[in-house]
């Protein structure tokens, strides 16, 4: 073999090599790119469309929600009185004009989020009736409850034990016979409007401690849905730009959100006040 052989055949194996890399690497690109649509906002290979009366996932917003982080439970004590009655919903036309109004801010210190900083894992009883923020929810809430005093909860408050109830993003109905089963119970949760972390990264990690558990038990705003265990989960931590309910119950999901944001003095990132403007613009 000449010498000029030996190069040419080095120089094939280079070029073979290089291009099984390049293979490779385009094949975990594709892989990566087609799992994360699936999960995330635009339907992945294989991903079947919503069906009515399923709530959307509008866009894959990555990088935007941190760890839950570990903290010490914020305590609810000595929080002065809250109110417990429910503010009216501002009409389509003042919701823009909130709207309009809200500070447009990318979303900050999200590493630092800590559920523990918004409260006890256990809802208190801010409003001073008795009842525990949750209690509250499910009994005002109920489109039909039956309600009992429990010895072993000090009998304090007429808590529901069974009724039915219209999830606010499904519009669809919930009965449950037994609230004290807990495999009913967990088809049952009250989620939070604004959730948590998104109050966090947008204002709310600079506040205290104190004020954090308020807004996180808010009666008297639009804050707190009782809303299918299923639906709740799925919501999790996304905005609305990320996450909107089914399109009939989206005008009174806009209005409400931007009530609590404008409420809390919270900022909105141009993504979603984009999103509650075309819901808001959509309102009968």
């Amino acid at each position: 073999m000449t010498a000029a052989d030996a190069r040419r055949r080095r120089a094939l194996a280079a070029w073979l090599v290089l291009a099984l890399v390049a293979l490779t690497t385009g094949y975990a690109v594709w892989s990566v790119r087609t799992r994360e649509g699936g999960l995330g906002g635009s339907p992945g290979v294989g991903s079947a469309p919503p069906t009515p009366g399923t709530p959307t996932v509008v866009t894959a917003a990555p990088n935007t929600v941190g760890p839950e982080g570990t903290c010490a439970p914020a305590s609810a004590d000595g929080i002065p009185q809250q109110p417990g009655t429910a503010e009216a919903l501002p009409d389509p036309a003042t919701a823009r004009t909130e709207l309009a109004a809200l500070r447009v801010a990318p979303r900050s210190h999200g590493d630092t989020y800590c559920r523990g900083r918004f409260g006890p894992s256990t809802w208190p009883d801010l409003d001073r009736n008795g009842c525990s923020t949750r209690q509250d929810v499910l009994v005002r809430q109920a489109t039909t409850v039956r309600t009992a005093r429990i010895a072993s909860h000090g009998a304090t408050c007429e808590e529901a034990i069974a009724g039915t109830w219209t999830d606010p993003y499904t519009l669809e109905p919930i009965t449950l016979t037994d609230l004290k089963d807990p495999s009913q119970a967990q088809h049952l949760q009250i989620d939070h409007l604004v959730p948590l972390y998104n109050a966090w990264v947008s204002g709310a990690s600079e506040w205290t401690d104190a004020r954090r558990v308020a807004f996180a038990n808010d009666l008297a705003a639009p804050e707190l849905r009782a809303v299918t265990g299923e639906v709740n989960f799925a919501k999790d931590h996304a905005g609305p730009e990320s996450w909107q309910p089914v399109p009939l119950a989206r005008c009174d999901y806009a209005r409400a959100y931007v009530a609590v944001k404008a409420r809390h003095a919270l900022t909105v990132t141009a993504a979603e006040r984009d999103a509650l403007a075309v819901m808001l613009a959509a309102c009968a």
